[in-house]
């Protein structure tokens, strides 16, 4: 006779639990006025056993539609009593299973919940907890035309309880927004819980547009931590000799997730327009602007420049003034000086929607400082290339040198254009005691030097081979600051959007107009193998096509590098 492994005898006791269990289930039935009967002796008499077991009940078992309404109805009855005294047989209860059921059952939980907070304030922090954490619910992720209309059903009557609670006690809306940040999904959760719960904060804020900037800061920020986390992960992947595969799946998951709460805010931005941009733009210089060597989140910003006239003038403005120190107060610190010289760059040069007046005055502004700033550091006892020392002036240097390469199609397109270059004054930024091409990265470098060479406008040759002896001959090697806010965008969804705004540059070896990203993403896709295409993941391939790119999105060509 065989002898019955432990294992085995676990698994039958199992099984017999669980038939136990839907056994039981059937077999539940609550009658009318018998909830309230409970809590009410366990209120005014004491009886605690029916409590305890009601309420052991309400937590392991599911109700079906008959027994929710009896409990339910029950509880409206004797909703005064639910005080602290009741507050397990509360949790229990606001634990149920709702936003799935009939019409008439959401609406008498909803009223249940109303009267609830509204009797007994004190339970209110519990319910929102409990509404926001439903916006956290797995599911499968759903197609750029929308969610499916039962997964909207469901939102939809999470969010008319939280509008009628804030409606029905204003000073609950900061409890809110602290339930919400605090719930946010750690980025690793998933594309699905993350894109969900972005819409449902961004749903949130079409009711309640008091939170609306608080909302976007809170998703902005988490976006931003996504960004960095793939941006240190590609940095482990160069310096590694070997990547496990698990960790080449992490990364893509939150490309993945970046790439749909981008889609979310971007659709965001263009539904409800000129005041959620002008929040963006609050937004960006309060969280974006001071964050350093992120990819993707700032092009939110290019987006927004790209749509509203009054939000490009209101931001290149506001760059400038904090890269030139010009704020009134203080000149500000030296990282976000920098940044910003970055950002007003990136712009200026990238943006399809920047008028090239924009690019004159601002080129001309920057030119002015720069020779004003050496004029004033010729005045003084010592002048040195010193970085800390003259680092906005480095960064704003290395801003003209980037716009120049980037945009020498327009400023050598004709002779007033070759004059308004000249007037500039390159060669003495170039060749001041100050150095600036000395920290430059030496892809913008080689792509200035090569393209003023050829229109005689400046010679780079002799500086750039004196600071590449220094470099060799130096104890310490110089770090270039080679991260440029708007290289060319990767996230194949949002992309679509973003890329017909982006312009891609161009030898100034090759003819013809400056094309968008956009069409050259979609002519490289195009060309590839249909075999690659669906094997590969849309990260993968983007970054396949993109593989003779780098920063700050000059092609490696051999002329124009020379």
């Amino acid at each position: 006779m065989a002898v019955t492994t432990p294992k085995s005898v676990a698994s039958l006791m199992q099984k017999t639990l669980e038939r136990q269990a839907a056994v039981a289930r059937m077999r539940l039935r609550f009658t009318k006025n018998q909830v309230e009967q409970i809590l009410v002796n366990y209120v005014t008499k004491n009886i605690s056993g029916p409590y305890f077991e009601l309420v052991k009940v309400l937590r392991d078992y599911p109700l079906n539609d008959d027994n929710f309404r009896i409990v339910f109805d029950d509880s409206l009855s004797c909703v005064v009593l639910l005080g602290r005294e009741l507050d397990k047989y509360v949790d229990v209860v606001c634990n149920i299973e709702w936003v799935s059921r009939s019409e008439e059952l959401a609406d008498l939980y909803k009223k249940f919940v109303l009267d609830l907070v509204t009797a007994h304030t004190y339970h209110c922090p519990k319910v929102m907890m409990r509404l926001v954490t439903l916006f956290k619910a797995e599911g499968e992720n759903w197609d750029d035309s929308g969610p499916p209309p039962e997964l909207l059903n469901k939102w939809s009557n999470i969010h008319d309880v939280i509008c009628h609670i804030v409606a029905i006690m204003p000073m609950t809306s900061d409890l809110l927004m602290h339930i919400v940040i605090e719930n946010f999904p750690y980025y690793k959760a998933g594309c699905y819980i993350n894109r969900a719960y972005v819409h449902n904060m961004i749903w949130m804020s079409k009711y309640l547009p008091a939170l609306k900037e608080q909302i976007m800061t809170a998703i902005v920020t988490r976006m931003i931590e996504m960004d960095v986390n793939i941006v240190e992960n590609e940095k482990n992947k160069v310096t590694s000799d070997m990547m496990f595969e698990m960790d080449v799946d992490t990364q893509d998951e939150t490309s993945e997730t970046l790439d749909h709460c981008m889609l979310e805010v971007l659709r965001w931005l263009e539904d409800e327009r000129d005041q959620t941009l002008n929040i963006l733009c609050n937004v960006f210089e309060r969280v974006i602007l001071p964050t350093y060597g992120i990819r993707h989140v700032q092009f939110l910003l290019l987006y927004t420049i790209s749509i509203n006239q009054q939000c490009a003038d209101r931001i290149l403005t506001n760059l400038w003034r904090v890269a030139a120190g010009l704020q009134g107060i203080s000149p500000g610190a030296l990282t976000t000086r920098r940044t910003s010289a970055s950002h007003l760059a990136g712009l200026l040069a990238r943006c399809v929607r920047v008028p090239n007046s924009r690019l004159i005055h601002y080129l001309r502004s920057m030119s002015e400082w720069c020779h004003a700033y050496i004029s004033a550091t010729q005045q003084a006892s010592t002048a040195s290339d010193n970085l800390k020392a003259h680092g906005a002036f480095h960064a704003i240097c290395h801003a003209v040198f980037y716009l120049v390469a980037f945009k020498h199609q327009f400023l050598f397109m004709n002779k007033d254009n070759v004059n308004f270059v000249e007037s500039l004054n390159l060669p003495r930024l170039v060749t001041c005691a100050l150095n600036p091409l000395r920290s430059c990265p030496p892809q913008v470098t080689r792509a200035f030097s090569s393209v003023t060479r050829q229109q005689q406008v400046v010679y780079c040759a002799a500086i750039v081979e004196k600071n590449a002896r220094h470099s060799l001959q130096a104890v310490d090697a110089r770090q270039y600051d080679d991260w440029f806010p708007y290289d060319p965008y990767t996230l194949p969804r949002s992309g679509k959007i973003i890329w017909p705004l982006c312009i891609e540059y161009k030898d100034w070896l090759k003819d013809g107009d400056d094309e968008t990203q956009y069409s050259s993403m979609k002519r490289k896709l195009e060309a590839e193998d249909d075999d690659f295409l669906v094997s590969a993941s849309p990260t993968q391939r983007l970054a396949s096509s993109l593989s003779n790119c780098i920063s700050p999105g000059f092609r490696a060509s051999e002329n124009i590098f020379s």
